[in-house]
Protein backbone atom coordinates (compact mmCIF):
# COMPACT_ATOMS: atom_id res chain seq x y z
CA UNK A 1 0.00 0.00 0.00
CA UNK A 2 1.59 3.40 -1.41
CA UNK A 3 1.59 6.59 1.28
CA UNK A 4 -0.84 8.52 1.49
CA UNK A 5 -3.64 6.50 -0.61
CA UNK A 6 -6.78 6.00 0.23
CA UNK A 7 -9.03 3.50 -0.64
CA UNK A 8 -12.49 2.75 -0.36
CA UNK A 9 -13.72 -1.19 -0.04
CA UNK A 10 -17.82 -1.21 -0.96
CA UNK A 11 -19.46 -4.52 -0.70
CA UNK A 12 -22.75 -6.27 0.02
CA UNK A 13 -23.40 -7.91 3.58
CA UNK A 14 -21.20 -10.57 3.46
CA UNK A 15 -19.62 -10.46 0.93
CA UNK A 16 -15.93 -10.39 1.74
CA UNK A 17 -15.19 -6.56 1.69
CA UNK A 18 -13.42 -6.40 5.69
CA UNK A 19 -11.06 -9.54 4.49
CA UNK A 20 -10.40 -7.99 1.29
CA UNK A 21 -9.54 -4.58 2.62
CA UNK A 22 -7.46 -6.64 5.25
CA UNK A 23 -5.47 -8.22 2.67
CA UNK A 24 -4.67 -4.60 1.32
CA UNK A 25 -2.35 -4.73 4.09
CA UNK A 26 1.19 -6.62 4.58
CA UNK A 27 0.62 -8.73 7.85
CA UNK A 28 4.12 -7.19 8.93
CA UNK A 29 3.09 -3.23 8.91
CA UNK A 30 1.90 -1.23 11.90
CA UNK A 31 -1.47 -0.89 11.02
CA UNK A 32 -4.67 0.61 13.48
CA UNK A 33 -8.11 -1.08 12.94
CA UNK A 34 -10.52 1.21 13.54
CA UNK A 35 -13.62 -1.10 14.75
CA UNK A 36 -16.85 1.55 14.15
CA UNK A 37 -19.26 -0.95 15.08
CA UNK A 38 -18.86 -0.29 18.49
CA UNK A 39 -21.91 -1.91 20.27
CA UNK A 40 -23.21 -1.18 23.59
CA UNK A 41 -24.88 -4.45 24.30
CA UNK A 42 -23.74 -7.12 22.09
CA UNK A 43 -26.05 -9.98 21.80
CA UNK A 44 -23.75 -13.52 21.60
CA UNK A 45 -24.25 -13.67 17.57
CA UNK A 46 -22.51 -10.06 17.30
CA UNK A 47 -19.99 -10.97 19.79
CA UNK A 48 -19.54 -13.98 17.69
CA UNK A 49 -18.81 -11.48 14.66
CA UNK A 50 -16.61 -9.29 16.62
CA UNK A 51 -14.13 -12.46 17.36
CA UNK A 52 -14.04 -13.32 14.09
CA UNK A 53 -13.06 -10.65 12.69
CA UNK A 54 -10.66 -10.09 15.89
CA UNK A 55 -9.14 -13.39 14.98
CA UNK A 56 -8.15 -12.12 11.71
CA UNK A 57 -5.82 -9.46 12.49
CA UNK A 58 -2.36 -9.31 12.17
CA UNK A 59 -0.13 -9.63 15.84
CA UNK A 60 1.28 -6.25 14.58
CA UNK A 61 -1.73 -4.19 14.25
CA UNK A 62 -3.64 -2.30 17.27
CA UNK A 63 -7.14 -1.62 17.17
CA UNK A 64 -9.55 1.21 18.29
CA UNK A 65 -12.69 0.47 18.70
CA UNK A 66 -14.54 3.74 18.65
CA UNK A 67 -16.75 5.64 16.32
CA UNK A 68 -15.89 9.52 17.63
CA UNK A 69 -12.64 11.38 17.49
CA UNK A 70 -11.33 9.77 14.48
CA UNK A 71 -9.17 12.43 12.96
CA UNK A 72 -7.47 12.98 16.34
CA UNK A 73 -6.53 9.46 16.43
CA UNK A 74 -5.13 9.15 13.18
CA UNK A 75 -3.25 12.90 14.00
CA UNK A 76 -2.04 11.21 17.36
CA UNK A 77 -0.72 7.97 15.99
CA UNK A 78 1.13 7.68 13.06
CA UNK A 79 1.74 4.37 11.60
CA UNK A 80 2.38 2.74 8.65
CA UNK A 81 -1.95 3.08 7.81
CA UNK A 82 -5.28 2.72 8.87
CA UNK A 83 -7.97 0.24 7.99
CA UNK A 84 -11.67 1.52 9.32
CA UNK A 85 -14.35 -1.29 9.28
CA UNK A 86 -16.88 0.30 8.47
CA UNK A 87 -18.48 4.12 7.28
CA UNK A 88 -21.93 2.90 7.70
CA UNK A 89 -21.21 2.09 11.42
CA UNK A 90 -19.55 5.69 12.04
CA UNK A 91 -22.73 6.80 10.09
CA UNK A 92 -24.94 5.21 12.48
CA UNK A 93 -23.50 5.77 15.65
CA UNK A 94 -22.99 9.36 15.10
CA UNK A 95 -26.90 9.92 13.56
CA UNK A 96 -28.12 7.98 16.74
CA UNK A 97 -25.78 9.99 19.31
CA UNK A 98 -27.38 13.40 17.91
CA UNK A 99 -31.06 12.32 17.64
CA UNK A 100 -30.96 10.96 21.15
CA UNK A 101 -30.06 14.30 22.20
CA UNK A 102 -33.32 15.49 21.22
CA UNK A 103 -35.50 12.63 22.09
CA UNK A 104 -35.74 8.99 23.97
CA UNK A 105 -35.24 5.82 22.39
CA UNK A 106 -39.01 5.12 22.14
CA UNK A 107 -39.91 8.47 20.38
CA UNK A 108 -37.10 8.21 17.62
CA UNK A 109 -39.41 7.66 14.66
CA UNK A 110 -42.43 10.16 15.94
CA UNK A 111 -39.10 12.64 16.37
CA UNK A 112 -37.84 12.41 12.77
CA UNK A 113 -41.31 11.69 11.42
CA UNK A 114 -42.13 15.24 12.92
CA UNK A 115 -38.59 16.86 12.12
CA UNK A 116 -37.72 19.90 9.78
CA UNK A 117 -36.11 19.80 6.80
CA UNK A 118 -33.41 22.32 8.87
CA UNK A 119 -33.45 19.74 11.58
CA UNK A 120 -32.15 17.12 9.22
CA UNK A 121 -29.80 19.19 7.28
CA UNK A 122 -27.91 20.17 10.57
CA UNK A 123 -27.78 16.47 11.48
CA UNK A 124 -26.83 15.75 7.66
CA UNK A 125 -23.74 18.32 8.04
CA UNK A 126 -22.74 16.78 11.43
CA UNK A 127 -21.49 14.03 9.76
CA UNK A 128 -20.30 15.11 6.48
CA UNK A 129 -18.10 17.66 8.57
CA UNK A 130 -16.85 14.57 10.67
CA UNK A 131 -16.23 12.75 7.53
CA UNK A 132 -14.34 15.71 5.94
CA UNK A 133 -12.20 16.18 9.39
CA UNK A 134 -11.35 12.44 8.96
CA UNK A 135 -10.46 12.56 5.35
CA UNK A 136 -8.29 15.62 5.92
CA UNK A 137 -5.88 14.22 8.87
CA UNK A 138 -5.53 11.31 6.56
CA UNK A 139 -4.59 13.74 3.73
CA UNK A 140 -2.52 15.76 5.86
CA UNK A 141 -0.67 12.89 7.72
CA UNK A 142 0.53 11.26 4.49
CA UNK A 143 -0.44 7.87 5.83
CA UNK A 144 -2.20 5.43 3.71
CA UNK A 145 -5.72 4.36 4.87
CA UNK A 146 -8.75 1.83 3.90
CA UNK A 147 -12.21 2.44 4.38
CA UNK A 148 -15.01 -0.28 4.23
CA UNK A 149 -18.43 0.71 3.48
CA UNK A 150 -21.47 -1.33 2.54
CA UNK A 151 -23.23 -0.12 -0.85
CA UNK A 152 -26.97 0.58 -0.13
CA UNK A 153 -27.79 1.76 -3.42
CA UNK A 154 -29.17 -1.18 -5.04
CA UNK A 155 -31.84 -1.66 -2.65
CA UNK A 156 -35.85 -0.78 -2.66
CA UNK A 157 -36.66 2.23 -1.38
CA UNK A 158 -36.85 2.30 2.83
CA UNK A 159 -40.43 2.42 4.33
CA UNK A 160 -40.01 4.78 7.28
CA UNK A 161 -38.35 8.17 7.12
CA UNK A 162 -35.94 7.16 9.61
CA UNK A 163 -34.37 4.42 7.12
CA UNK A 164 -34.94 6.94 4.53
CA UNK A 165 -32.58 9.55 5.79
CA UNK A 166 -29.92 7.00 6.53
CA UNK A 167 -30.15 5.30 3.55
CA UNK A 168 -29.66 8.76 1.64
CA UNK A 169 -26.95 9.94 4.20
CA UNK A 170 -24.87 6.60 3.69
CA UNK A 171 -25.22 7.08 0.26
CA UNK A 172 -23.85 11.05 0.34
CA UNK A 173 -21.08 9.46 2.91
CA UNK A 174 -20.12 6.59 -0.01
CA UNK A 175 -19.57 9.34 -2.77
CA UNK A 176 -17.65 11.49 -0.80
CA UNK A 177 -15.01 8.41 0.09
CA UNK A 178 -14.93 7.78 -3.15
CA UNK A 179 -14.44 11.13 -4.79
CA UNK A 180 -11.83 11.45 -2.31
CA UNK A 181 -10.06 8.11 -2.85
CA UNK A 182 -7.46 7.46 -5.47
CA UNK A 183 -8.61 3.66 -4.93
CA UNK A 184 -11.92 2.14 -5.41
CA UNK A 185 -13.02 -1.71 -5.17
CA UNK A 186 -16.76 -3.34 -5.28
CA UNK A 187 -16.46 -6.41 -3.81
CA UNK A 188 -19.15 -9.23 -4.50
CA UNK A 189 -18.91 -12.76 -3.31
CA UNK A 190 -15.23 -12.58 -2.63
CA UNK A 191 -14.02 -11.28 -6.10
CA UNK A 192 -13.06 -7.43 -5.81
CA UNK A 193 -13.47 -5.25 -9.06
CA UNK A 194 -11.57 -1.93 -9.51
CA UNK A 195 -13.91 0.61 -10.24
CA UNK A 196 -11.21 3.97 -9.63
Amino acid sequence: MGKQNLTFVLGGAKSGKSEFAESLYSRQEKVCYIATGVVKNPDGEMQLRIKRHQERRSANWTTREQYRDIAEAIEDNPLDGYLLDDAIMLVTNLFYDFVLTKTTPERIDAYLEQASSTEIAKIRQMILDEWAKILMAQKQNSQSMVIVSDEVGLGVVPATKQTRILRDLYGEVNQLIAKKADNVYFVVSGLAQKIK
